[in-house]
């Protein structure tokens, strides 16, 4: 009987082994593949940023200084814009206030190779349209040449010399400003146009390839730039308008006429002087206003004393 009882537990301890080790000690759960590996998802790309969406129309710059009229063909940016892209293109700004920016509708301001018209105003006062006969000097040049050294700014000649324009008086020239075989910008084409009281400036920065373009365009964009009722060059008023210490040719070198300067700061000089003067002589005549007043006061009270002493 205990013969038996054995064999029958050696038996079914035989049966139980395989399934015993099948899977390995410990219990393995139910028997199903395991959920397949995902990667972890992705954050979507940056978008790059869209390029500024410009103006057209009538614009009002400088609180009525200077006027545009930008037709469907161009748009106009804002004076930050303008600043970017001058800098951007490594080129120093105008003389002023930079006030804003032109290019052509469709054209994407931020890339690369796309020209812009920076435009600005300059409150230099009434520049006097004789003083063009300067550009015709023989060492104009180097005289620009001289100035742009000591602005610290690149001059490898005019690729359109200085014209002016006295029937609606303005000024065209274009610079190259880096070396032949530079890359980037190499071209500075110029409009400025005369006020009663300063000067509007159009200044075009490109490349010099790009030059058939930008002349192309030079006559829109003049014909863009305006000057309010009032404040047009031929209103000008020499009872009482400041004339510039800047020549016509000054506006292209950037220098303003030596003797003009000298006599403005004198007559500034002789003013403070004469108010100096004044300031100066200023305690004395209070002092004496300050004694006669004394003097007609005890004058006043001893004739006061007089008429008691006559009454009594």
């Amino acid at each position: 009987m205990r013969k038996n009882l054995t064999r029958a537990l050696f038996a079914l301890a035989l049966l139980a082994a395989p399934a015993a080790y099948a899977d390995g000690p410990g219990s393995a759960g139910p028997n199903v593949a395991a959920p397949p590996v995902q990667a972890a998802p992705s954050a979507p790309a940056a978008e790059p940023a869209s390029a500024p969406q410009g103006q057209s129309g009538a614009i009002s710059l400088q609180s009525g200084d200077v006027a545009l009229n930008v037709p469907d063909g161009y748009r106009f940016y804002s004076a930050d814009e303008a600043r970017t892209y001058l800098q951007r293109a490594n080129a120093p700004a105008p003389g002023g206030s930079v006030l804003g920016m032109i290019a052509r509708a469709g054209d994407d301001v931020r890339a690369p190779g796309t020209w812009a018209t920076i435009v600005s105003y300059d409150a230099i006062g009434y520049v006097q349209p004789e003083t063009a006969a300067g550009l015709s000097d023989a060492s104009f040049e180097t005289s620009v040449r001289d100035a742009r050294a000591s602005q610290g700014r690149l001059f490898e000649g005019f690729a359109a010399t200085p014209a002016f324009d006295a029937a609606a008086p303005h000024i065209v020239w274009a610079e190259r400003v880096l070396a032949p075989g530079s890359q980037g910008k190499d071209l500075r084409y110029e409009q400025k146009a005369l006020g009663r009281y300063g000067v509007a400036g159009l200044t075009s920065i490109g490349s010099l390839d790009q030059m058939p373009e930008i002349e192309a365009a030079a006559a829109a964009l003049r014909g863009m730039l305006s000057f309010p009722p009032g404040r047009t060059h031929a209103e000008f008023q020499a009872a009482g308008d400041a004339v510039s210490t800047y020549s016509v040719p000054g506006l292209v070198t950037g220098v303003p006429n030596a003797a003009a300067a000298a006599e403005t700061a004198a007559a500034e000089g002789e003013t403070q002087m004469n108010f100096g003067g004044l300031a100066g002589w200023f305690p004395w005549v209070a002092l004496g206003v300050i004694v006669l007043a004394i003097a007609g006061f005890v004058l006043m009270r001893r004739r006061r004393g007089d008429e008691e002493i006559e009454d009594a």
